[in-house]
């Protein structure tokens, strides 16, 4: 067959495809957008499924504390199957419970307090705390009490006896019971167990295990009339497995957190088990869960995936099931199938979480009691009392003056300092930069820590106290310095960039410099000595386009060196391997707290160097496609060749990419990149939602799906007929 005779078959083709592409994204597209949860009750029903992240979890905490793994023959994650445990052998069907025999009940519950102990702006307080419960119960003597998590540690008010202070108003306050959350464990194992000696009333952890043995108490039954039955609360707690990594490995040795879904399900499948031999009848269900609905939690050990899967037991159908969550601080109220009822109340005591249920009614009404509706309340007088003994002792601790007067803002927001350079991070990690030079053996080439560890904004034109300080750094992290090649540098910062992307209404949410917004990660890196250019449209894990890293010696940045070996100065958290960055650890050196280091950097820096919150001047973030001067060559590529892309008098012509006989550009310090940056697009508003589009003028084939694809593919069939005739005539002639 001659050529020729190819040419309308081919064509056809070509014209066909769209509508084949068009056919195969559709499928891609729902391929990628599962319609349920990764974990369900279906996969509950599955050892495989559920005990993976378990295992995984577990794998991680016994590395970090350097624990030989237990016997898996003994391993609580396979301790029984979950499917025979969701559904116990009973002489009642639970989906035959009676929902005409349901009394009145309230929940109060709290999350994520962070020993927001005082009254403050936005701050409940606990004194107020104690009187909206005494209010609230004697409306009802039917209120439960509980908190989900995260109690003790934040707050220098708190954190200076351990939270044993806090502990001691929960036990006047009343509640009834409380999750355990990951900070629980930030004053060591000791301590956590402590606070179950302290309070009155139990600490609740299903999942957490040391040698094969629950650490806490998995669930208890609160019986507020016992004269009347059916009206009894069956709490059940459960914790993050990702403490394994939020909070310090040490805190932890031996200690292994299990799959959430499947550790809940077993404790239901035994308390139904005992009542069913008891011939009684549960008709209320908590579930305090410290595991939140954050984006980057893995699926299977959020909050929600809990809810969904608990609404599908049938052990509780017919039953109230209220999971009060924590760890993400999130103001959140969802309700999964007829029965499930999901409420979380942000952080640091904001607001007061309240979920009403009314006679014979199996979902609940959740409410919040804000701060401002709180205003009117008269706080408690016993609380009150032990509040001020509290703040008079730790106020004449806290009180001496570091600098007389900030002139500037450090801004520590959460949804800030975990998202990307911010002024607070730089002053923090020059600080640990500075120690580096003149602490350790070697001198520091870089500095990181991590944007979880700062919780407070310094205020400006006010005096900076011992209290700020400690109040910006309350875990009492020790500075470490530990040698690292550049490959494990390049590792960590494709961690600590590698979070999803802020949506709101559907759209991705830009910075200034028109780029998506990483969404709040604890392990976000602020650095010093160092410069991390990154482009957050790409996959995850090639956001990361150049490092540099300062030259201690020239004071110029040079690129860094997969092979070379640095020095790498953080906090004893990180360098141990904490917020998941296993390319560190190691044998390391240990300098003082980082307050200190803190305290004495800020005592003698330029504060007003730091005056712009956001100065995308160290991990810098810009569009890998960009060209500010239009000259044929992205910004990227010119930073790597040392000119300034926003200048294109600043370097001599080269060649296009590509040309082998181009001259290279010549090498020369990096121009300012706060200049480079400036000229990338028109600034857009932080936490505005704006929508991509596509350069207007870029040429392009027609999207799978549009109208002109169609009429390709309608060009092709004919095209395509005539030329499968213009064949068989062929085959036929020959």
């Amino acid at each position: 067959m001659k050529k020729k005779h190819f040419i309308l078959p081919v064509l056809s083709t070509v014209l066909l495809a769209p509508a084949f592409l068009a056919s195969q994204v559709f499928a891609e597209e729902n391929a990628a957008e599962p319609s349920s949860p990764a974990v369900t009750a279906s996969d509950t029903g599955s050892a495989d499924t559920a005990s993976a992240p378990a295992a995984s979890e577990a794998s991680t905490s016994e590395a970090n504390s350097g624990t030989e793994p237990a016997d898996s023959a003994n391993a609580p994650a396979a301790a029984a199957d979950p499917v025979a445990a969701a559904a116990p052998a009973s002489a009642a069907d639970p989906a035959a419970a009676q929902t005409n025999s349901l009394p009145e009940a309230t929940i109060l519950h709290t999350n994520d307090v962070h020993g927001r102990i005082v009254e403050e702006k936005g701050v409940i307080g606990d004194a107020k705390l104690a009187t909206v419960i005494k209010e609230e119960r004697a409306k009802n003597p039917n209120v439960l009490v509980v908190d989900a998590g995260d109690a003790f540690q934040g707050l220098p008010i708190s954190n200076s006896s351990k939270g044993e202070e806090r502990a001691k108003i929960l036990n006047e306050i009343g509640y009834d019971a409380m999750a355990v959350g990951n900070h629980e464990f930030d004053f060591g194992l000791d301590e956590a167990r402590k606070y179950k000696e302290i309070l009155k009333f139990p600490l609740l952890s299903s999942n957490t295990y040391a040698n094969n043995a629950r650490v806490f108490q998995a669930s208890t039954i609160v019986d507020k009339d016992p004269a009347a039955e059916g009206d009894e609360f069956v709490v059940i707690g459960v914790t993050t497995p990702e403490t394994a990594t939020k909070t310090h490995p040490k805190n932890i040795p031996g200690v292994t957190f299990t799959d959430p879904i499947t550790e809940v399900n077993r404790v239901i499948a035994e308390v139904e088990a005992r009542a069913a031999a008891e011939g009684k009848t549960y008709n209320n269900y908590v579930i305090l869960a410290h595991l939140g609905v954050d984006t980057t939690t893995p699926v299977e050990w959020r909050g929600s995936t809990l809810a969904e899967a608990l609404s599908h037991n049938e052990a509780l159908k017919g039953k109230r099931v209220t999971v009060i969550d924590g760890h993400s601080h999130t103001v959140q109220s969802t309700t999964y199938g007829d029965n499930v009822t999901y409420n979380q109340t942000g952080s640091y005591l904001h607001n007061i979480g309240k979920v009403t249920f009314q006679a014979n009614q199996l979902l609940g009404n959740p409410q919040q009691i804000s701060a401002e509706t709180a205003k009117a309340v008269t706080p408690d007088p016993t609380v009150a009392a032990m509040v001020s003994k509290i703040k008079e002792k730790y106020d004449a601790e806290s009180a001496a003056v570091v600098v007389d007067k900030s002139p500037v803002e450090l801004n520590g927001d959460r949804e800030n300092v975990r998202v990307r350079e911010t002024n607070l991070g730089n002053v923090v990690a020059d600080a640990l930069y500075q120690y580096g030079q003149t602490g350790f053996a070697n001198k520091t080439d870089l500095a990181v820590t991590n944007g979880g560890g700062l919780r407070e904004t310094i205020a400006k034109d006010k005096p900076i106290t011992k209290g700020n300080i400690i109040a910006v750094l309350p875990f009492g992290n020790t500075i470490s310095q530990i040698k690292v090649t550049g490959q494990n540098i390049a590792d960590m910062f494709t961690k600590s960039l590698g979070s999803t992307l802020q949506e709101k209404d559907g759209q991705p949410v830009l910075d200034e410099n028109g780029q998506p917004l990483l969404e709040a990660s604890g392990g976000f890196l602020q650095v010093s000595g160092a410069k991390v250019y990154y482009d957050t449209n790409l996959p995850a894990d090639q956001r990361v386009l150049y490092i540099e890293i300062l030259n201690k010696e020239s004071g110029v940045y040079e690129p860094l060196d997969p092979a070379k070996t640095y020095y790498l100065t953080t906090n004893d958290f990180l360098a141990a391997g904490g917020d998941g960055y296993t390319m560190l650890g190691g044998a390391r050196e240990e300098g003082p707290s980082m307050d200190v280091a803190f305290a004495d950097y800020l005592a003698t820096a330029d504060l007003t160097a730091y005056a712009v919150i956001n100065p995308n001047s160290r991990t810098i973030s810009l569009s890998s496609a960009k060209d500010s001067d239009g000259d044929g060559y992205t910004d990227i590529a010119e930073i790597k060749a040392g000119t300034n892309p926003a200048d294109a008098a600043s370097y001599p012509v080269i060649a296009k990419p590509g040309d082998p006989a181009a001259p290279a550009k010549p090498a020369a310090s990096l121009a300012d990149p706060a200049s480079a940056a400036s000229g990338q697009t028109k600034p857009v508003a932080v936490h505005v939602a704006k929508t991509f589009t596509k350069d207007p003028a870029a040429k392009e084939l027609p999207q799978t799906g549009s109208e002109s694809a169609a009429a390709l593919s309608l060009a092709g069939m004919v095209l395509a007929f005539f030329g499968l005739a213009g064949i068989k005539k062929i085959h036929k002639d020959n």
